[in-house]
């Protein structure tokens, strides 16, 4: 699933920041905690506020993230 998430970080360069963390580390346990991480992959997509809008659960295909992201650039 990286590929397909480093293409589209590509693509959506200028609309979306794109944060890889591996939540088994001690510095991002609040994090894992605040998005309640419990299966991995997960992404969770936040708006500009840092609400947020959508979370991705299990592995997505390309296609799948593109729709994800297509919604959230839309503004939900």
């Amino acid at each position: 699933m990286r590929p397909s998430v480093r293409r589209l970080e590509e693509a959506y360069a200028d609309r979306v920041t794109f944060d890889i963390l591996n939540v088994d580390l001690l510095s991002t346990r609040d994090l894992a905690y605040r998005y309640e991480v419990s299966a991995i992959p997960l992404i969770v997509l936040l708006d500009a506020e840092g609400n947020l809008v959508e979370r991705l659960v299990g592995y997505q295909t390309e296609e799948q993230l593109q729709a994800a992201l297509d919604r959230l650039v839309a503004g939900g």
